[in-house]
Formats: C-alpha cells, structure tokens, sequence
C-alpha cells in the first residue's frame, strides 16, 4: 500500500511540474473550473498507472495522486479568491 502512496504523490508532482509549462489561457481556465481540472487529473492518471501495471499499487496512486490534485486545487482557491469566477 505504501507503495501506492509513494507513486501517488511521484506522479502529483510530476502534475505539478508539467503545469507550468502549459500555455497562461489552459492554465487560468484550469484553476477557475476545479470539477473539471480534477476529472482530467484523475482520467489520465487512472489510465496511464493502470495501463502500465494491472495492479492495485496503480488504482491507489491513482486515488492519492487525484486526492492531492484536489487538495492542491482547494488551497489554491482559498489563497487566491478573487480569481475564482
């Protein structure tokens, strides 16, 4: 389970990374609509660590990876609530 957990939060950063090389229009509609930031996250998570290994270390990371995609979503929001629509 650990292991989920260590590959969870691997990929939450490699998410983090990868955002700010997005382009300033994908970045602001990201963090206006959170539901719809956080479906991509997941999606594309749940498939690219599932894809690689059937195993339940993949759907874990997957769930932790989202939950922190969320977290970090929420923290940015109440942080800076003025950019929220």
């Amino acid at each position: 389970m650990i292991d989920g957990v260590v590959l969870g939060v691997i990929t939450w950063i490699s998410y983090l990374f990868t955002f700010h090389h997005f382009p300033p229009l994908l970045k602001t509609f990201l963090l206006k609509n959170f539901f719809i930031a956080d479906i991509i996250a997941m999606v594309s998570t749940f498939l690219l660590l599932t894809s690689i290994s059937k195993s339940i270390m993949a759907v874990i990371g997957s769930i932790v990876c989202g939950l922190l995609v969320e977290l970090t979503l929420m923290v940015y929001g109440f942080f800076n609530p003025e950019k929220q629509i």
